[in-house]
């Protein structure tokens, strides 16, 4: 007696394709040159069922063409060692890539052990880094590298340690100067990008002596790198920068200046 059909489910359908790569298994073109159906090895009509080892993809035009034909048994073997080589293939690479990933991670271990033994050597050995240092040193390392870090932190420890009487490092300067390496990490790779804003950034240290009461720092970087890509050379800066005495006046010149010589609509 003939078996009856049975509608195939999206989510069968679906795992099928994925199976078979969203390629027809009988001619080998693949979606969207073609469009795909899902086909029985063993017509329903034979006893055949909607089990996932008797469907296979196949385009339109194919399943069309083979009716109730069957694959032939040496076909179906084939077919089959086929999918189980792939299986275990896919099986080998995902364990070649956890394999991969675990020495990844154990490399950034001892990548971030090594950087925090570097700076506890600087503080001259009395100040290491606790659970949360080491997860604000991880995150500055994944955004600007190794080397960087290393840099800044050299940089870090010569800007902001202080040393008390006894010539030892103070607690207070060491936290301020890792707090610093971030930052100083930051205005390196912008220096690299824009070499300009080195003397920009030596000019806004200028403009914050001149004007004791009020500062906006980074309004005065902004108005500074303006008026620099509007024309005014770092001298010319320098010279407008020394001859201010408040914010006011530091502020309103450069905004004049942009105004009259901005390019852009």
């Amino acid at each position: 007696m003939a078996g009856k059909r049975k509608t195939i489910s999206p989510k069968v359908r679906f795992e099928v394709f994925k199976r078979d790569s969203f390629r027809c298994q009988y001619c080998g073109r693949s979606a969207p040159d073609v469009i795909l159906e899902v086909d029985h090895i063993q017509p329903v009509k034979e006893g055949g069922t909607n089990d996932l080892m008797n469907l296979i993809t196949s385009c339109r035009e194919c399943n069309q063409g083979k009716k109730d034909r069957v694959l032939d048994d040496k076909s179906m073997l084939e077919k089959q060692k086929k999918q189980l080589e792939e299986l275990n293939e896919r099986r080998a690479q995902l364990e070649m890539m956890m394999q991969w990933r675990e020495e990844l991670l154990r490399m950034e271990e001892e990548t971030i052990s090594k950087l925090s033994q570097k700076w506890t050597q600087l503080t001259g050995g009395r100040y290491g880094l606790n659970q949360n240092g080491l997860k604000t040193l991880r995150k500055i390392v994944k955004r600007f590298g190794v080397s960087e870090v290393l840099e800044s932190m050299d940089i870090a420890a010569e800007q902001y340690f202080v040393t008390d009487e006894k010539g030892v490092i103070t607690h207070e300067s060491a936290e301020e100067a890792f707090n610093k390496i971030s930052g100083i990490c930051a205005n390196r790779k912008k220096f690299r990008e824009k070499p300009y804003l080195k003397d920009l950034h030596y000019i806004r240290g200028i403009a914050r002596n001149k004007c004791p009461y009020y500062f906006d720092d980074d309004h005065a970087l902004s108005l500074l790198e303006k008026a620099y890509l509007c024309g005014a050379s770092i001298e010319s800066l320098k010279e407008f920068t020394l001859s201010i005495r408040n914010w006011t006046q530091f502020r309103d010149g450069l905004e004049q200046f942009i105004g009259a010589h901005d390019q852009h609509p």
